[in-house]
């Protein structure tokens, strides 16, 4: 059995052979992982996460070649990260592509709103039209809208609450 003592000294030991390949090895690893992974912050990342699986072990000492672990693990946590990050662009990209695919059903419904929005549109007031118009459709900014009509930037916001308010009403009130 080990003693208070012996356990102390084996802890030691380890942390003071887990800090010295830290100190020789660290920035090289972080430049390997950042060439492979090509993002630095997560390259700082994994060289923790590397050195954190060598504090977990019993006796990380014993390895043959501590500094050919460290890279090996880093190469395989960095592999892991860009397998998962590409799952989830992969999964986003499926997601945006399944939400453009409109149900026949959906595509009628969201033909008749459009042919109701574009009634309302016409029947919004003459600056009020216009304002929403140049935000919704230009896609000018508040500040642009209030240069071209010659009124502040809270009259524009007002106006283009007033035709969203509007066009939400007469959206709602036409539908079956």
């Amino acid at each position: 059995m080990f003693s208070a003592n012996s356990q102390t000294s084996s802890v030691l030991m380890k942390h003071s052979f887990i800090k010295s390949l830290f100190l020789s090895h660290s920035s090289d690893l972080r430049n390997f992982v950042a060439g492979k992974f090509g993002d630095i912050h997560e390259a700082d990342d994994i060289v923790q996460d590397a050195f954190r699986n060598m504090l977990r072990m019993e006796t990380p000492e014993d390895i043959e070649d501590p500094r050919a672990y460290l890279y090996k693990t880093a190469r395989n946590l960095a592999l892991n990260r860009i397998r998962k990050q590409k799952h989830h662009e992969n999964y986003i990209a499926v997601q945006e592509k399944t939400e453009q695919v409109l149900s026949p059903e959906r595509s009628v419904s969201a033909s008749k709103d459009l042919e109701v929005l574009q009634k309302a549109v016409v029947k919004l007031p003459p600056k009020i039209k216009k304002a929403f118009l140049l935000s919704r459709v230009q896609s000018k900014t508040y500040a642009e809208i209030s240069q071209e009509l010659g009124v502040s930037v809270s009259t524009v916001e007002k106006y283009i609450i007033t035709a969203l308010e509007y066009l939400r009403e007469r959206l709602d009130r036409d539908k079956p």
